[in-house]
């Protein structure tokens, strides 16, 4: 099985080099890197993603120029990974389009991380993002729509970190 995806990767199958690099990361990661390299240029988007996270720490320019491809190929974890980075850099405007870019396509991760960006100047689109998150089982998002419902609406806030602490949720856990 494997021969058959290292010769359509090397006749330029994108997808069939992303397969390859897949199975060799474990025994070999230099080659493994070499094909998630081989499959980005190729227009995998999603070892676009996996190369910009494999350069994150050594090459800051060229992860962002990975991710921001990835991004753009639809890839919502690089959405997200690139909206995560544009917070932290202060470019907020950037990061909010980049997570609401992710969220319409469906990330509760990134609906749950347009609730933190709003949470302090729009308080009701952050609890409208966390009730989202909350809604495709966000447990982080649970536990803070409960603790923005808390004093108005105790016992729905209860209900909220019942369900986060029921998945795991730390923070909920010990409230309860």
């Amino acid at each position: 099985m494997h021969r058959r995806y290292e010769a359509a990767a090397e006749a330029g199958d994108a997808q069939a080099m992303l397969l390859v690099a897949t199975f060799r990361a474990a025994d070999d990661p230099e080659s493994a890197r070499r094909w998630f390299h081989r499959a980005a240029e190729a227009g995998n988007s999603h070892a676009m993603y996996i190369v910009g996270l494999l350069l994150e720490a050594t090459d800051p320019a060229g992860s962002r120029m990975w991710l921001e491809r990835a991004a753009k190929g639809g890839h919502l974890d690089a959405m997200i990974k690139r909206g995560v980075q544009a917070q932290e850099s202060g470019e907020l405007t950037q990061a909010r389009q980049l997570y609401e870019q992710a969220a319409g396509g469906g990330s509760s991760v990134a609906m749950f991380n347009l609730g933190l960006l709003h949470e302090s100047s729009d308080p009701t689109a952050a609890r409208d993002w966390y009730e989202k998150a909350a809604a495709k089982g966000d447990a982080d998002a649970m536990f803070n729509l409960g603790r923005m419902l808390e004093s108005d609406d105790p016992d729905a806030a209860r209900k909220l970190w019942e369900r986060a602490a029921a998945a795991g949720q730390p923070e909920a856990q010990e409230r309860l």
